[in-house]
């Protein structure tokens, strides 16, 4: 574990060098990216290849760009919890670091991470990108519920919130959540979490509200990655 962890902060630094010409927004930092797009999320994909280069490969390949263009069973609309490239890069480097030598998984460049997204396999994929998918809502940030984080080591899911079912089928607890500010209990940011009973892990979203034709793109965190549902 502690070599896979060393590769993967060695390959990001590396991926941020390989991708240092491309344009991006800042949403770990900022918490928001530019809000409002007139065109479907797919061409919003397409238009910021930083963030989403990898998803857009990946979903072409194996089928799915049509949810993000309205055209799916999935609805005209849809909320979509954004998997970035970062994340991807983090999910591919833990397969690839698995069988084969740190020097190797450090020295990947542009061309071999593309290689392995098209070697992915196309169900496992679809299940990761489809759990990320809540069907026919583009639902805001402020229309989350709150909730309470649980204090149950043995449960992960607290009180409050929402239960919505993914287009993969899978059940996720999301719920929001306001920090104290000036001393004052909730009256700060508004957090969104994401919450999997099934593998016990909790997720933040980075940006939210990247509004779109075809629905809402809610952004996750860099250090998020897939399988974490």
């Amino acid at each position: 574990m502690k070599n896979i962890r060393h590769s993967l902060y060695l390959f990001l630094a590396l991926s941020f060098v390989l991708l240092s010409g491309c344009t991006k927004y800042d949403f770990v930092e900022t918490g928001r990216a530019n809000g409002n797009h007139n065109t479907t999320m797919w061409e919003y994909f397409k238009s910021d290849p930083y963030n989403w280069s990898l998803l857009v490969r990946l979903s072409s390949r194996i089928g799915l760009q049509d949810v993000f263009e309205g055209k799916s069973s999935y609805g005209k609309e849809i909320t979509f919890l954004g998997i970035t490239n970062h994340s991807i890069r983090r999910y591919l480097l833990k397969k690839y670091a698995d069988d084969h030598s740190e020097e190797e998984a450090q020295s990947l460049t542009q061309e071999q991470t593309e290689a392995l997204v098209d070697a992915l396999d196309a169900n496992e994929a679809k299940a990761f990108i489809l759990s990320s998918v809540i069907p026919k809502k583009a639902i805001a940030l402020e229309s989350f519920a709150q909730g309470t984080p649980s204090s149950n080591a043995n449960n992960p899911i607290g009180t409050g919130g929402e239960n919505y079912t993914m287009a993969s089928g899978k059940v996720l607890w999301l719920y929001t959540f306001k920090d104290a500010y000036a001393g004052v209990p909730g009256a700060g940011r508004l957090h969104l979490y994401i919450v999997s009973s099934d593998t016990q892990k909790k997720s933040e979203i980075a940006s939210h509200n990247i509004r779109t034709t075809t629905g809402i793109v809610h952004s996750l965190q860099y250090n998020f990655t897939p399988g974490d549902f």
